[in-house]
């Protein structure tokens, strides 16, 4: 079976894959973060913003609100719903950001999206971007999993749900040796079956607080899932906040 780029296929029933989610809490938390920072931020980018669901709360507190994503699946997907209020939704590389130097008081690389560069050289040649666009003393939130939920979750994962004639299959398992973390989905559209494989590479917190300060990113904090505590590495989701030195 031929092999689809990751997102290509699973545009079409990803917000009911993701149904789960509640975006709603997710911009809350996004907007308690900006605020610890105690910067003001009148201009946002979500370089990772997928079918757009998140832009839909966040533009009901922030004057400018745009979003971009490398698949043009998922894109296409957004602008289908007409988010009001929306500055724009465009395609976009993180290592490759068409984008003027300055622009945004902050950028959001969301849903462990960071986590798809998968080797260092990308990683770094992101953050250089996204410092690049930013305004001096800009914010920068994004959010990774760790090795620990990776291992205890998605060792070995499956799971399944179908619905008329679309649906999916995911099989997910985590390389310890290559701390990488694979997804093979097999998305069903109208009785028509489509593989895609997707591979995300899990960073340590420590790697990632050098690389950042490297770059010069200040690291305001790290927090552990959805919370205010102080994250240890060890959640399922660390989030961190940063500022554009």
């Amino acid at each position: 079976m031929k092999t689809n780029e990751p997102y290509s296929k699973l545009a079409l029933i990803y917000d009911r894959l993701m149904d789960h989610v509640d975006y709603h809490q997710w911009s809350k938390y996004i907007l308690d973060l900006i605020h610890r920072s105690s910067r003001e931020v009148n201009s946002l980018i979500d370089l990772s913003c997928g079918t757009g669901s998140i832009l839909s709360y966040l533009n009901q507190s922030i004057k400018k609100v745009y979003g971009s994503d490398r698949s043009k699946e998922m894109i296409f997907a957004a602008r289908k719903k007409k988010l009001a209020d929306v500055g724009g939704i465009f395609i976009n590389d993180l290592k490759h950001l068409a984008i003027k130097d300055n622009c945004f008081d902050c950028a959001l690389v969301l849903y462990d999206s960071l986590n798809y560069l998968t080797d260092n050289d990308s990683l770094r040649r992101s953050l250089i971007e996204i410092h690049r666009i930013l305004k001096n003393g800009g914010i920068f939130i994004f959010d990774i999993v760790s090795e620990d939920h990776c291992r205890q979750h998605y060792g070995d994962f499956h799971e399944s749900e179908y619905w008329e004639d679309d649906g999916y299959c995911r099989h997910s398992f985590y390389d310890s040796k290559n701390n990488c973390q694979y997804n093979e989905f097999r998305i069903v559209i109208k009785g028509q079956t489509y593989l895609e494989k997707h591979q995300q590479k899990i960073y340590g917190i420590d790697y990632l607080k050098s690389v950042l300060e490297e770059l010069s990113f200040g690291v305001i904090g790290i927090f552990d899932d959805f919370s205010n505590d102080d994250s240890e590495g060890d959640s399922g989701r660390n989030h961190f906040l940063c500022v554009r030195l």
